[in-house]
């Protein structure tokens, strides 16, 4: 296992070994818990992406609308319908 060092203010120093020690492990194990968590939820976050691709890419092949579809345009359209329901 490598090491990584991190500068941090002091408060946040405070609240990263209570929360620790709350949870009974080390301040180490407090992060690396942070980052699965945040590996995670990227990880739900691509896999709707990707359910919402399929889902918009179905929907214009029922309608036989993909005369000018790309891939570009469909990742485009979904993001943009993603940024649209986020923003709600």
């Amino acid at each position: 296992m490598s090491t990584l060092n991190v500068s941090m203010p002091e408060a946040m120093r405070a609240y990263v070994e209570k929360q620790a020690a709350e949870g009974q492990y080390s301040a180490s194990e407090y992060i690396r818990h942070l980052i699965r968590e945040d590996q995670k939820r990227q990880e739900e976050q691509a896999r709707k992406l990707l359910g919402d691709y399929l889902v918009l890419s179905a929907q214009q092949l029922d309608e036989d609308d993909l005369s000018d579809a790309s891939v570009e345009s469909l990742l485009a359209e979904g993001r943009a319908r993603r940024e649209g329901q986020s923003s709600r």
